[in-house]
């Protein structure tokens, strides 16, 4: 992807995986809220789900189909770590909203700062390689 020829691209890309990870957040959010008893197992299922819907959508979106491969281990990490962190934020902010939060509440809102996070890593690692490019 050649940034300096296409700039609207990447925030396109940042766009749809921040709307399709606060979604498909709030939908797990949803379906797991009566399954799950922990509200804050709930939220960290629900933001790494989102990230990975995310992750998904981004590269059938805008990708090549010769790009979807499985991650590598540093976008692998960086999965977890936004799922973990946007997960944890997501529960405590749906309890400082509402108490007690609904279970959509917390998956959506867990499920959006976990794209953010991961779109932050999107945003460098593009903006890297085409700096070496």
């Amino acid at each position: 992807m050649d940034l300096h020829r296409r700039p609207g691209l990447v925030s396109a890309s940042i766009i749809v995986m921040v709307v399709i990870g606060a979604f498909s957040g709030g939908l797990v959010g949803l379906i797991l809220g009566t399954m799950l008893n922990s509200q804050l197992s709930l939220a960290i299922v629900a933001a790494f789900a989102a990230v990975i819907v995310a992750f998904i959508a981004r590269h059938i979106a805008f990708g090549s189909q010769e790009q979807f491969s499985f991650p590598p281990p540093l976008t692998l990490l960086h999965i977890i770590i936004s799922a973990l962190v946007g997960g944890l934020a997501g529960h405590e902010l749906a309890v400082d909203l509402r108490e007690p939060p609904a279970s959509g509440l917390i998956g959506g809102i867990s499920g959006l700062l976990a794209a953010v996070l991961y779109s932050c890593f999107v945003i460098t690692f593009l903006y890297r390689r085409a700096d070496h490019d």
